[in-house]
């Protein structure tokens, strides 16, 4: 393994303890994500994983490109193919292909290449892929460094021990029976994004809905709840600690009263 550099230590160190911090049902929030991007210096940090029925997704950083439903497709479609599968460590693109292969492949035309990535490192949080739950570090070069690669191994067993932690908060939480039953799956989800503080801009970019369809559920679901707010809708589910509440912002206040949209 190579050395590994004291400001490298002193990254890793960064990320345990945004990570540490973490109490919501997402394991790697943004700040986490942060930290990992200056850990491993790349384009975007992205958190995949599968909750319920939804695949959740969380990046840091700004991709070079736009995820197209088109985007999104191809990466259905070629997912088969793709080489960085279900590992033991961190696994790159330029370990199985030289630039020139990567460039003929399907993999690369219609999903690399759009998104301005020319290499990519996979971390998985279980190596049997479990809830397709992985981080990806995208680059628009092939600059990963060995030493990359050798701090992501060092942190993988911590950052899959913050996983099994927030897995086993959503299997807490509570749901009462006072009009909570008749939640749909997405409500739900969504009120548990709202308790770790998420707004609604944020919310849909990690489910890849709009904003409007967020304020939508979270419409339906006071309604179902018989409350008016977003903190009285997350407290009528004890999905936090009653101490975590807090005085609504004014921002709060105007995501729980949404206008139509133009």
């Amino acid at each position: 393994m190579p050395r590994i550099s004291e400001s490298g230590y002193r990254g890793m160190l960064a990320v345990l303890r945004e990570a540490g911090d973490v109490e919501g049902p997402i394991p790697f929030p943004e700040p986490v994500l942060d930290a990992l991007r200056r850990l491993v210096p790349c384009d975007v940090v992205t958190y995949h994983e599968r909750v319920g029925s939804s695949h959740v997704v969380v990046w840091t950083g700004e991709p070079r490109g736009e995820m197209t439903r088109q985007i999104r497709e191809a990466s259905r479609r070629y997912w088969h193919a793709d080489p960085l599968t279900p590992a033991d460590g961190a696994r790159l693109y330029s370990d199985f292909f030289s630039p020139a292969e990567f460039r003929r492949t399907g993999l690369y035309q219609e999903l690399a290449r759009p998104l301005g990535i020319e290499d990519m490192v996979r971390l998985w949080l279980d190596p049997r892929g479990a809830g397709g739950a992985r981080l990806e570090f995208d680059r628009p070069d092939r600059r990963f460094r060995d030493s990359d690669r050798a701090v992501l191994d060092v942190l993988l067993p911590h950052l899959r021990q913050f996983r099994r932690s927030a897995v086993a908060r959503r299997r807490s939480l509570s749901w009462p029976s006072n009009g909570a039953e008749g939640l749909t799956p997405r409500e739900r989800e969504i009120l548990e994004l709202v308790a770790q503080g998420l707004t609604n801009a944020q919310i849909a970019r990690m489910l890849w809905i709009s904003p409007g369809t967020v304020r939508k559920h979270l419409e339906n679901a006071y309604g179902k709840l018989e409350v008016h707010t977003r903190t009285a809708a997350v407290a009528a589910l004890s999905a936090l600690p009653r101490g975590a509440w807090t005085q609504e912002s004014e921002r709060e206040r105007r995501d729980s009263n949404p206008r139509p949209p133009a």
